[in-house]
């Protein structure tokens, strides 16, 4: 029997280094991780310049690097300095809390866990929430990590979460069910690679006719291959909450992260829409992430927080390492709740 990890995926085969090239474990299939472990290795991966692929004509995905060649961080020198101040006199109290959430990350699971995020309104941060959920999960976790943008119309999931091609969801839905599928390159083939073992399949950026919304059946079998494949399947479901499509998309997902802005419009929308998902499907669990728009955000007890970052508001490809402080923190607590619901925690 194959070796089983400590998720319950099993691992690929082992095979002896070579100087400079260290095999990955894994899920099998897995690309193989630069040397060094921890944030070194993830930033390493993350901020290697990427050669335009070899299908960038043309395709709004692709944008050349910035001129100035600076790293645009989501914080301020002063925001940085007080974070460090502030870790400081609370004996650590802040990196504590990402440890602590970068744990819940990395929770054990049996099969794929299905996570559809879903937002208030259009313009609330709902795929930014979706793309940076996805490429933590894929930057802390060992396994691929699948983030499918499924709203009803077009999206820019894709371009988020950093993809090297245009690869359509509907395009890919064919494929996978009509013919068989084994391995893991069997399901990623058609996706587009962002990084760290993220995978992606989106709508195209301008709605196109051969582009239609999802059907539950449809749904229902694609989401049982992923899971099979890879460990958490990422769905952005857009800005439509009773949407036929989001229904289907709910009928299969083990949490639901509903995104709202932090103002009275946004936390009164958010508890209707708790109270709608709580009487149409009763067992799925619900993460309320509230999205700040220039000031620290106050949190209630059952509701996790992103606060604005400079990187995320530049709605350029997410970059984990440009991300500031506190806004790493505030998202890894969000993946890590919601992957505890999902896992029914």
């Amino acid at each position: 029997m194959a070796e089983q990890s400590r998720t319950g995926f099993p691992l690929a085969p082992q095979a002896l280094p070579t100087a400079g090239n260290r095999s990955a474990t894994g899920f099998p299939g897995m690309a193989a991780r630069p040397q060094g472990t921890g944030e070194t290795s993830r930033a390493a991966e993350e901020d290697t310049p990427r050669l335009p692929p070899a299908n960038a004509s043309g395709s709004p995905l692709w944008r050349p690097p910035s001129a100035s060649g600076r790293k645009s961080s989501g914080d301020t020198w002063w925001e940085r300095l007080r974070f460090e101040m502030s870790d400081a006199l609370t004996s650590g109290a802040l990196s504590e809390r990402l440890v602590r959430a970068s744990t819940a990350v990395e929770a054990p699971i049996t099969t794929g866990r299905r996570i559809v995020v879903v937002g208030v309104s259009g313009g609330v941060g709902t795929t930014t929430v979706a793309a940076l959920s996805a490429k933590l999960f894929g930057s802390i976790r060992q396994e691929p990590v699948m983030a499918i943008d499924a709203t009803d119309e077009s999206g820019r999931l894709l371009h988020y979460a950093g993809a090297d091609k245009d690869a359509l969801l509907s395009a890919a839905a064919v494929k996978l069910r009509s013919q068989p599928v084994r391995t893991l390159p069997d399901v990623v083939g058609s996706a587009a690679a962002c990084g760290n073992q993220v995978f992606a399949l989106g709508r195209p950026e301008v709605p196109a006719a051969t582009n239609h919304p999802i059907g539950a059946t449809e749904w229902t079998d694609l989401s049982a291959i992923f899971s099979r494949f890879v460990a958490v399947t990422v769905v952005d479901a857009g800005a439509s909450p009773r949407s036929g499509q989001t229904t289907a998309l709910l009928e299969t997902a083990h949490a639901v992260i509903v995104v709202a802005p932090d103002t009275e419009f946004g936390t009164s929308r958010a508890a209707a829409v708790r109270a709608a998902l709580s009487a149409s499907h009763a067992g799925i669990p619900v993460v309320t992430v509230l999205t700040s728009i220039n000031s620290p955000i106050g949190r209630a007890e059952d509701t996790a927080g992103l606060p604005f970052d400079r990187h995320l508001a530049a709605g350029g490809p997410i970059r984990l390492s440009h991300l500031g402080a506190r806004t790493r923190i505030a998202a890894t607590e969000i993946a890590g709740s919601a992957l505890s619901a999902a896992n029914g925690r």
